[in-house]
Parts: C-alpha cells; structure tokens; sequence
C-alpha cells in the first residue's frame, strides 16, 4: 500500500467510524499533525489492524498520544519473539512467553516511549537471546 493510500484508508475508516464526512476528518488529520505523522511514521503504521489505528486516532484526538497506544502492536509481536525462543531453545509455550516478560528487553516493552514495540520480531528475539547470554537463568528456569 502506497502512503497516499494509506492515508486515504485511514481518512475514510476514521470517517465511517465517527459519522463524520471525509472532509471534516481530512481537516482533523491535517490541522491536529495527524496527517504528517502517518507520512512520518507510515513504515510503523501501515501494517497495523482497523481496531489499531481507530483506537490510536482517538486517543490522538483526546491528547493520549503517548499512553499505551501500542498494546495491540505488541499483542502481535509477543507471540512471534516466543516462537521464535520456543523453535532455538526447545522450550514450551509458558517459559518461552516467561521470558519474553521478565527478561530486561522484555520489561522495556511495557515503556512505550522507547519505541521498542516499532521493532522487528528478529530484532527483539536477538536482544532476548543476548539477555540470555548475560542471565543464563533466565534459560534455566525454563523447565
């Protein structure tokens, strides 16, 4: 999806979700920053579910930017770190999610100011995995 489009898709999703008319949520968009955001950050965003992005527009519009507006980005993330923990360690569902929260990369997913939800799985499985190089008991406890 091109950026234009995906600015079309979330003007006309907004639209359809307040009542509003596309013109009147444009004018929201553009004049709250809304619009250049999207442009700013559509590589974040684009892949993001209906739900997601209704939810993060109205917390944009509420002045809740920075408030757990990831949660759902994360719902998603979650699981394919502890996959991919369950696949190079041969651990169980439980421990592999176990570690995902309490290792330290894990705790900084809750601060949602680090930008750390924005990550690729990969990327967020590998600062797991060096946790785990440096707190072998993080491993260990799995069982």
């Amino acid at each position: 999806m091109s950026v234009l489009s995906f600015k079309t898709y979330c003007i006309e999703n907004y639209a359809e979700y307040t009542g509003k008319a596309s013109s009147e949520v444009y004018e929201l968009f553009a004049h709250s920053g809304l619009l250049k955001m999207l442009q700013d950050d559509y590589e974040d965003l684009h892949g993001m579910g209906k739900e997601y992005l209704m939810d993060f527009f109205d917390k944009w519009f509420s002045g809740k930017k920075g408030e757990n507006t990831h949660h759902l980005v994360k719902s998603i993330l979650i699981p394919q770190v502890a996959s991919m923990l369950m696949e190079t360690y041969s651990i169980s569902e439980n421990d592999a999610i176990r570690i995902v929260y309490t290792s330290p990369t894990g705790k900084c997913l809750d601060d949602d100011s680090l930008g750390l939800y924005g990550q690729s799985a990969h990327y967020i499985c590998g600062l797991i995995e060096k946790d785990i190089q440096r707190n072998p008991e993080l491993l260990k406890e799995a069982g």
